[in-house]
Order: structure tokens, then C-alpha cells, then sequence
């Protein structure tokens, strides 16, 4: 294929070459897309602020789905690159892009809205802060809370824009459901973040929250891991993992590293210096159907807790000697 193809199929790991013109229209719709949603979900009327909220993610992942795959969130990002489904440099500038995002959103919400102001501390608009926690509820309370939360938030993702089959159209609405269900569950005790740049955000711009910002982030990348996790034991690691990619495209491992951290396999294996991972899919298939072999399952048995665990197995090295012999 060779033409910055994408994997249709999987929304939320659609990406393009960092040198890419596509690329670089994916970074600004990150951007643009998280800046809207810090406005829209900031100055909802609380009453109907998890309805809000739910909408505007849903929305704006259908509008940036085919672009940048619609992340509109770190964790999601990050999630995905350790698992192996998008690429380490991609994520960490979609990363900067999204939490710059709701930086300039929570600026403009301020001018928005009367009685707001740069820098006017807790109780400011879209703020997560002592001011959205109620009287005793405990930080470690706040901490698991946004971990419960935004597990299901990325687990949704994994299991409707990740997995195959997925659920196509219906993804970005699905997404938005999940954040509505927490926001009106667990959002009464932590105002319902769920992603690390609506706090960052505000966090920046009105000085907010300065003395809770660990406990929401810590809960939302503990989410980001677990959800991982338990989505690499069901149905396995993604291809840019460099467990995965070593064995299924017979990479070295400083190959499979570069692999893993800008999405382009390495170029002895590109005929025209533009294909990306999903230009080898038919191989991961193959190393995927090979899971059943008498030799792929001697392999598993002898590799550690964490290969089975993750779905990794080693191919068992074949001796060619009389082949070795004739050449």
C-alpha cells in the first residue's frame, strides 16, 4: 500500500507519518477539538452538566474521528501508545497539543463568562478543585473515583474504537455514554474529569486546584494502565508493542523500539519508505493464526507469566542445517 494508509476499522488508532501534511492537520484538530470541549463542558449549567459534557465529547470525537482518530484526551493517548496501538512520538505531542487545548479554552471561557478572570483561583469555570468535592469526601476518595471512571471511559474506547470488530459509526455516541454514566455517578464526588487536560487546563489559567491536581491525575493514568491491561489480556497487545512487533515481523530489538516510537516499521522492510504498520497487517494475522501450532505452543510454554499474560509467544528457532548445507 505505501500511501499513509489507515486501519478504517480502528478509529482511535488511526495516525499518519509525524512528517506527514495529514499530521500535522491531526495535531490541530486535537488541539481544536479539546479547546471546544474545555468551553462547551466548562460553562454548562450544573444540572445538566453531565449531559453536556457527554455530548460535546461524542460530537467532537465524530468530528475528529477520521482525522486524528478523536483521543481528545491524555489518558486515552497514552493508554493506546503503551499498549502498542499508536506511536510513542505521535502520542506525546498529541499529549501537548491537547492539554495547550484546554489551556487556551479555559481562556477564552474565562472572557465568556461574567464574574470570570485569569488567575482567579478555586471556583473557577470548568475548575476541579475543594470547591466541586463535597465536604467529606477524602482525596484517596477522589483518586479512585476518577481511576473508576475513567477505566470505564477507556475501556469503552478499547472495546468500540479498538477491537475488531469494533462498533464503527456508533463509537464516538457509545464514548460519550460512558462519560455521561460516570459524570452522573462518581461526578458528585469529583466534579467528573476523566481526562488529565480539562484539569490541567484550568489548572493553568485560573491557578485552581492546585492542592488536589495529583490525586485526579494519578487516578486517570492508574486508569490508563489498567485499562490496558486487562484490554492486552483479552485480546493482546497491539502491534507497535515491541513484544508483539519482534516476534511477529522478526525485528531486532532496537527495531522494533524504533517501530514502536514513530509508527514506521524500519526501512529494510519498506519498498517505498512510506508504509505504516498497517501495511504489514497480514503478517501480524499469520503470527496471530500461528497460535495454534504444535511449535507456537511449545514456544508459550516456555516464555514467562507476563509474554503469556499479554499474549506474546516466542518462535521456537527452526534448524536449517541441511539447507544451511546446500547454500
Amino acid at each position: 500500500m505505501g500511501n499513509d494508509s489507515v486501519d478504517r476499522d480502528s478509529v482511535f488508532a488511526n495516525y499518519k507519518s509525524v512528517f506527514s501534511r495529514q499530521f500535522a492537520v491531526s495535531l490541530a484538530v486535537e488541539f481544536i477539538g479539546v479547546m471546544f470541549f474545555q468551553i462547551l463542558g466548562a460553562s454548562a449549567k450544573k444540572d445538566f452538566a453531565a449531559w453536556v459534557n457527554a455530548m460535546a465529547l461524542a460530537v467532537w470525537i465524530y468530528t475528529a474521528a477520521n482525522i486524528s482518530g478523536g483521543h481528545l484526551n491524555p489518558a486515552v493517548t497514552a493508554s493506546m501508545a503503551v499498549c502498542g496501538f499508536f506511536p510513542v512520538l505521535h502520542s506525546v505531542v498529541y499529549v501537548i497539543l491537547q492539554v495547550v487545548g484546554a489551556m487556551l479554552g479555559s481562556v477564552i471561557t474565562a472572557f465568556l463568562i461574567p464574574g470570570a478572570s485569569l488567575q482567579m483561583g478555586d471556583g473557577g469555570p470548568g475548575c476541579f478543585d475543594r470547591s466541586v468535592i463535597p465536604a467529606g469526601v477524602t482525596d484517596q476518595q477522589v483518586q479512585w473515583w476518577e481511576c473508576i471512571m475513567t477505566f470505564t471511559l477507556i475501556s469503552c474506547v478499547y472495546a468500540c474504537g479498538v477491537a475488531k470488530p469494533g462498533h464503527g459509526s456508533h463509537t464516538p455516541l457509545v464514548v460519550g455514554l460512558a462519560l455521561f454514566c460516570c459524570a452522573a455517578s462518581g461526578g458528585q464526588y469529583t466534579g467528573g474529569a476523566l481526562n488529565p487536560a480539562r484539569v490541567l487546563g484550568p489548572l493553568t489559567v485560573f491557578g485552581c486546584g492546585e492542592d488536589i491536581v495529583h490525586r485526579y491525575l494519578v487516578g486517570q493514568f492508574l486508569a490508563a494502565v489498567f485499562a490496558m491491561c486487562v484490554f492486552a489480556f483479552v485480546s493482546g497487545l497491539g502491534p507497535l508493542n515491541p513484544w508483539i512487533a519482534r516476534a511477529a515481523l522478526d525485528l531486532s530489538f532496537p527495531e522494533a523500539c524504533y517501530l514502536w516510537i514513530t509508527g514506521s516499521p524500519p526501512s529494510r522492510l519498506q519498498k517505498t519508505g512510506r508504509e505504516n504498520i498497517h501495511d504489514f497487517m497480514s503478517k501480524f494475522q499469520k503470527f496471530h493464526s500461528e497460535d495454534d501450532d504444535e511449535d507456537a505452543k511449545d514456544a508459550k510454554a516456555e516464555s514467562s507469566f507476563l509474554e503469556r499474560f499479554f499474549g506474546v509467544h516466542k518462535r521456537k528457532a527452526k534448524e536449517n542445517t541441511s539447507e544451511a548445507a546446500i547454500a
